[in-house]
């Protein structure tokens, strides 16, 4: 008999690169596809970095009826969101408002907001005056205004959150969802990681850390665990998610996509923009301990790794020291060369690629992965891994700052299992 409430997915929405359902972002993975191409929103060739997975226009249906006003006005970031979490209800298999509404919230993760409509506001005041300045400019930048409007939208009473959390923001949105529904403080959670961070300023900002994959070539960056990596090419889209207890889902005969098990988050980096092996490795190990999993029972890994050599560095060797030689070596994997790096939409883009490998059985390859890392060749990360069909899967993200959060997600299980 299981002593805590069982959390599974139910629902699932995507807004991405390679297409904004969830079937084309699964097939897309699996097939080796790239978003990645040269940026088309603005002229990027003065910048270190030129590419971007960019979210193609008319890729995804605009928001019509309450608020769409207010969502048209707003960053990319809430578009993307409210589109994604639209699916996602959809997908449901039943009115949103026929779950309990004051046992029903909204998580979000985000790291930059309305960095679009910020960024093209100060511009535009500067050039043509504060006159010109919307009465829209606030709520069309504020990190918070995605969960509002959504659960505005859905007629959710209960709470909505927003995680401000960098690249783990995501991660921690469903975690703490997940968490908030084992406790019985909800039924259901509508959980979400978007971010629209394709701005001329994000691409000075991060070509002034040298971490912009400086290269042309769409084909070949960027390149996670690779000898050759040598930066990030910036993406963005939104993932979200419909979570529910599993007694309720079962009730209602929902379709199961699969069960999340454990969550954890940590603090600690080697510099405020780098993880550190240890705190990565305490992250790890508290996630199965949530999970009430041993090592030996994870069998994939889907890395934050981006394609900068130090931190993918950093990621393995945490991973070495999580699960030893004499446990056996989970596939460990990167899905940042098909999508690129999409910030706090990373952990929860991983989780659907988690969720559409335990299906399927199949696990994508590390796009772009064509020297792995030597002085790792040991463990099972390169581009014919090893591995039977999974059951159980490690995500990992970690964001400036000392954010370290990674989930645990596993195939649906029967019922009486503990």
């Amino acid at each position: 008999m299981c002593d805590r409430r069982r959390v599974v997915l139910t629902g699932i929405g995507v807004v991405s690169c390679l297409g904004a359902t969830f079937g084309e972002l699964a097939s897309g993975l699996v097939e080796g596809k790239s978003g990645v191409r040269a940026l088309t929103r603005f002229d990027a060739t003065r910048f270190p970095g030129s590419l971007a997975a960019e979210v193609r226009d008319g890729s995804f249906a605009a928001a019509e009826g309450p608020y769409s006003y207010e969502i048209r006005r707003a960053g990319r970031f809430v578009q993307y969101a409210v589109a994604a979490a639209e699916s996602a209800v959809a997908d449901l298999g039943m009115p949103w408002r026929e779950l309990p509404p004051d046992r029903a919230g909204v998580y979000l993760g985000v790291s930059t907001g309305g960095l679009d409509e910020m960024e093209a506001a100060v511009l535009r005041q500067e050039q043509r005056g504060p006159g010109k300045i919307s009465p829209y400019q606030i709520t069309s930048m504020l990190p918070n205004m995605a969960a509002g409007l959504i659960a505005m939208r859905l007629g959710c009473s209960g709470p909505h959150y927003t995680f401000n959390a960098a690249c783990a923001g995501g991660t921690q949105a469903i975690g703490e969802a997940m968490h908030g529904i084992r406790a019985g403080r909800l039924v259901s959670a509508l959980v979400c990681g978007a971010d629209g961070v394709l701005t001329p300023i994000a691409y000075s900002s991060f070509g002034a850390m040298r971490m912009l994959a400086a290269s042309a070539d769409v084909e070949s960056v960027p390149r996670p665990f690779d000898e050759s990596s040598n930066g990030i090419v910036l993406g963005e889209g939104a993932a979200a998610f419909v979570l529910e207890d599993r007694e309720h889902a079962e009730a209602r005969g929902a379709t199961i996509y699969a069960e999340l098990l454990g969550y954890a988050a940590t603090t600690g980096g080697a510099r405020v923009a780098l993880q550190s092996k240890d705190d990565v490795w305490r992250c790890m190990e508290a996630t199965l301990e949530d999970a009430r999993l041993r090592a030996a029972e994870v069998d994939a890994i889907y890395a934050q790794a981006a394609g900068i050599r130090q931190g993918d560095e950093c990621e393995l060797e945490a991973i070495e020291a999580a699960f030893p030689p004499d446990r056996m070596r989970p596939a460990i994997l990167s899905i940042k060369g098909h999508i690129g790096h999409t910030f706090a939409a990373s952990g929860p883009f991983n989780v659907a690629g988690a969720v559409a490998a335990l299906r399927s059985g199949k696990l994508p390859k590390t796009r772009n992965l064509r020297a792995p890392l030597a002085r790792f060749a040991h463990m099972n990360f390169g581009p014919d891994y090893r591995v039977p069909r999974p059951r159980n899967i490690l995500i990992n993200t970690y964001g400036f700052g000392g954010l370290n959060a990674s989930l645990c997600v596993a195939g649906a299980r029967p019922t009486l299992q503990s």
